[in-house]
């Protein structure tokens, strides 16, 4: 067996490709990320991408493809990235014949297996079983969820639109919060603060000032740097993430794990850490002692997604 691969985890920012040969063993040979928006199509990223491995002559057997979004048929128009991306048209304009599309959460799930433990940050023991379910979750552009059951080639991850559920408030603060959302969007899911953009909406709700020209990297750094609105916006942040990480346990039960990937967590750890996430985390009244013998690590590699969709295509190449 000869083939090559291009796999590629596209996200609403930022999108990273591997090239790979596989024979007995799969083989990266060159790895590179992008700025999504600096290209007007998939299409323009895979030209310049493969210019940039130096492997314009050669035959691209399979292109494996993890997307934002749902994921119904060969045509899909991608959530938070102005692209449509369609197999027919990447098979013609570049003679691929085997093109699998997955979502992005979903190619994170089956990554994780492959992460190294110094990779992990935990941030709730819990009690950890090899076998069990494990769930995948993160804030970055969007907010993504997907469930892995199975290990190694028999391993089979599922994606949901889980993001896109209801804000579910827990106390009064975070009720004024909603009643705030609520005269922007008339329907105000968990998205909407669990993401780049939720982070801003949170600083306007703590400052009430405009966020005109703000994006989430400025909150951080203000925040990290004692701005007393960024602050407050970052610990309701965390406070909210710990919370629906809760309910994801308790729908779930993933006693394998529940994985934090996304764009935003590992470069917040210090604010993951803290007790407003793990307290959010744990305050399930009745069912507190569930969600505590949950596992509950980030990730801090962000070649999750990108290895999970490079081990979907190797998997199918191995089962024929």
């Amino acid at each position: 067996m000869n083939k090559h691969i291009i796999a590629a985890d596209i996200g609403g920012t930022k999108t990273r490709l591997v090239f790979a040969r596989l024979q007995q063993d799969v083989e990266i040979l060159y790895e590179a990320r992008y700025q999504s928006t600096d290209f007007a199509s998939l299409d323009a990223m895979l030209e310049h991408f493969i210019a940039a491995a130096g492997q314009q002559n050669c035959v691209i057997d399979v292109l494996s493809l993890a997307l934002p979004g749902a994921i119904d048929d060969d045509s899909v128009r991608l959530t938070n990235l102005p692209w449509v991306v369609s197999k027919p048209q990447l098979a013609q304009h570049f003679g691929i014949q085997q093109i699998s599309f997955m979502n992005d959460f979903q190619a994170a799930a089956l990554g994780v297996d492959q992460v190294c433990r110094e990779d992990l940050v935990v941030l709730n023991p819990g009690m950890h079983r090899n076998d069990a379910t494990r769930a995948v979750i993160g804030a970055g552009t969007g907010l993504g969820l997907a469930w892995l059951q199975g290990t190694g080639p028999h391993a089979t991850a599922w994606s949901t639109e889980g993001g896109h559920i209801d804000f579910a408030p827990v106390n009064p603060r975070q009720i004024e919060l909603l009643e705030f959302m609520l005269q922007r969007y008339t329907h105000v899911s968990v998205e909407r603060l669990l993401s780049g953009s939720g982070l801003v909406n949170l600083y306007g709700f703590c400052s009430r000032q405009s966020t005109e020209g703000v994006d989430a990297a400025w909150v951080q750094a203000e925040a990290d740097a004692g701005n007393p609105p960024a602050r407050d916006a970052m610990s309701l942040f965390v406070q909210i993430y710990g919370s629906y990480t809760g309910n994801i346990a308790l729908l779930f039960k993933p006693e394998g794990g529940i994985y934090i990937t996304g764009g935003i967590a590992g470069k917040i750890i210090r604010w993951m850490q803290s007790d407003d996430f793990i307290s959010a985390y744990l305050a399930k009244g009745r069912m507190q002692a569930l969600a505590k013998k949950i596992p509950v690590s980030v990730v801090s590699d962000d070649r999750v997604g990108v290895i999970g969709a490079l081990s979907h295509a190797v998997q199918r190449q191995q089962a024929t």
